[in-house]
């Protein structure tokens, strides 16, 4: 495990006008906690690895338990135990960023390319999506 813990003996003028001292319940400072993965690999396909990665562990999906009635409900079919508005798969490169309800029937959808240009060798390639 790797423990992180920020102290500042003076003000680093990063906006709260005063040291970063807190002591805690304990006295012995704030612990925080996390989880850090290392990946290694080369330059070159650093971005193909963690871009994915990322996205699966920072938006990873909820599991929602609702009644078996209602609008969400009429697209169901039993033995299905997913469902997707999508004809086919999205490429690998582009995330689905938000869908989201956007007044009355109209979503807001936002999609991103994960890859700068150059970044990836597969990835970055332009990517063309019909939406209809």
């Amino acid at each position: 495990p790797l423990q992180v813990h920020r102290r500042l003996l003076y003000d680093d003028n990063r906006g709260v006008g005063e040291a970063l001292l807190e002591p805690g319940p304990d006295k012995r400072g704030l612990v925080v906690r996390g989880r850090h993965l290392v990946l290694l690999d080369e330059a070159a396909a650093a971005a193909e690895r963690h871009r994915p990665l990322a996205q699966e562990l920072v938006t990873a999906p909820y599991v929602v338990l609702a009644p078996g009635e209602g609008p969400s409900y009429r697209g169901h079919r039993p033995g299905r135990p997913q469902f997707s508005g999508l004809r086919r798969e999205l490429p690998p490169n582009i995330h689905l960023l938000t869908l989201a309800p956007w007044g009355a029937g109209t979503v807001l959808l936002r999609l991103e390319h994960q890859f700068g240009r150059g970044e990836s060798a597969n990835g970055s390639r332009p990517v063309t999506l019909d939406l209809l």
